[in-house]
């Protein structure tokens, strides 16, 4: 048998033997989510972190030993940028609309630093604020209710608080009001230690949402340089919104010229918008050079979800008028993330597929942290040195889809039994899915041990006074 195979078996009969226990309802195609429970409906909080120790060390992840961990430690000291971009997905990529590249910006970055072009978004309802919760816990969001409801009122380890344990300030910037999906309890359950909203940027009416993303930039720029200043390490975070839905930019910043025959008008605004947010992102990456923060700082890229629904978008119309593959599943959820390193000049492309689960144990490999002797017990893996990964996804995927190194599958009305898979590299379908069964229970086991984890985060004393805002 072999040695991937045999692991796999070893999964089942710890399923079996276990009894960590499937809820019934998640093998319900209709079930998107988990509603909440009372702490005295979870197991105790080392249980849990005991059976995703010992479901994780039998997954044939194949992760090497500490001693030879490629880029551990690599940017250990420097400081931490993380821009998170609104409805950003990977196959604008190296596109163009008639010959106008879409997003020169990203394009350029990525090759001068890794890329990985094979990670998924795995939001809730929750969407933007899921995202900011996965990549700063590395673990699943709830579906049904949003991670910053249902969570804002806990004290979680997360990366602010394993980079604060190590003299950093952690800092997040949104141009928006901090009570937009209640991230005023969601950064200081998070741990960071201000936030900067929509009274610290200039009143201008780019959107609905706020100032424009290179206001957000221009603030988050002079409040790092002023910290780097006083020898301050930070960890700054950048929620930009100028690409939300429904993709309206003020005539005076648009960059792309659409062809007058394009029919699917919604289409021509989000790239529209795309490319405008894409050019606010090169503005502060060299802004960040001019001030010498580059060279002192992990930059980190990625996208929060689509932007493209697929209720409103044919595949074949993307397609034809950017001459790119579009699949309406693994296309519509794939977001890009790039990593550049101080003095990466050279890139490197990272085709080990993930989600957003991924970002933080990737990251605190690069820093060099290792996050289960922090306290802090993840449930995505670190990219750079995984060997085979699964990550699963919900609400807008039934409960049991995952993607793994191969394939997308997506449960159907009867779970497993009539699920379908297409591989993620080719986009073509899968004929025979039964070699993905124990996967498909493995990842229910996973996401359930992580919605059990994030129940049993202790409660902040300060839970209902909002988080701290810097004059």
């Amino acid at each position: 048998m072999h040695r991937y195979e045999s692991r796999i078996l070893v999964i089942k009969i710890f399923i079996l033997v276990a009894g960590i226990g499937l809820i019934v309802g998640l093998w319900h195609h209709q079930t998107k989510g988990i509603p909440p429970a009372s702490s005295k409906q979870s197991a105790t909080r080392n249980s849990v972190v005991a059976a995703r120790n010992e479901l994780n060390r039998i997954y044939p992840f194949h992760e090497p030993p500490d001693q030879r961990r490629a880029y551990f430690g690599a940017a250990a000291g420097c400081h931490l940028i993380v821009v998170q971009l609104e409805s950003f997905q990977n196959f604008l990529m190296n596109a163009a609309l008639q010959g106008q590249p879409l997003t020169p910006a990203m394009n350029q970055l990525s090759k001068e630093s890794l890329y990985f072009p094979h990670v998924f978004q795995q939001i809730g309802i929750g969407n933007t604020s899921d995202a900011e919760f996965l990549s700063n816990t590395s673990m699943y969001p709830p579906g049904m209710f949003p991670s910053s409801s249902q969570y804002g009122d806990r004290k979680i380890m997360s990366l602010a608080r394993i980079l604060r344990n190590r003299g950093y300030r952690a800092n997040t910037f949104h141009v928006n009001d901090v009570t937009f999906w209640n991230r005023n309890q969601l950064y200081p359950a998070l741990g960071f230690d201000a936030y900067y909203d929509k009274a610290f940027f200039r009143r201008e009416s780019f959107n609905r949402f706020g100032a424009s993303d290179e206001e957000l930039f221009r603030v988050g720029i002079d409040k790092m340089v002023a910290s780097d200043a006083c020898h301050e390490k930070f960890y700054s975070q950048f929620i930009t919104v100028s690409s939300h839905a429904p993709f309206t930019i003020p005539k005076e910043h648009r960059r792309l010229s659409l062809p007058q025959d394009i029919k699917d008008r919604r289409l021509g605004d989000y790239l529209t918008a795309v490319n405008y947010a894409d050019h606010a992102l090169g503005t502060f990456i060299r802004r960040l050079k001019e001030t010498g923060l580059w060279d002192k700082s992990v930059l980190v890229v990625y996208g929060d979800h689509f932007g493209l629904h697929k209720k409103y978008h044919q595949p074949e119309a993307i397609s034809e008028w950017l001459g790119v593959p579009y699949h309406k599943q693994i296309s519509t959820y794939n977001v890009p993330l790039i990593i550049h390193l101080p003095g990466q000049q050279q890139g490197k492309i990272i085709r080990q597929s993930g989600g957003q689960i991924d970002i933080l144990p990737t990251l605190a490999n690069i820093m060099g942290m290792k996050p289960d002797k922090e306290g802090l017990a993840t449930f995505g893996h670190d990219l750079l040195n995984v060997e085979h990964n699964i990550v699963g996804m919900r609400y807008y995927l039934p409960t049991g889809s995952f993607i793994n190194d191969d394939v997308l599958f997506i449960p159907g009305k009867k779970g497993f039994l009539d699920g379908e898979a297409v591989f993620i590299r080719t986009l073509k379908p899968v004929r025979d899915i039964q070699r993905y069964k124990l996967e498909y229970d493995y990842i229910i086991q996973w996401m359930n041990l992580s919605d059990r984890y994030a129940k049993q985060q202790p409660v902040r004393k300060d839970a209902q006074g909002g988080g701290k805002a810097e004059p």
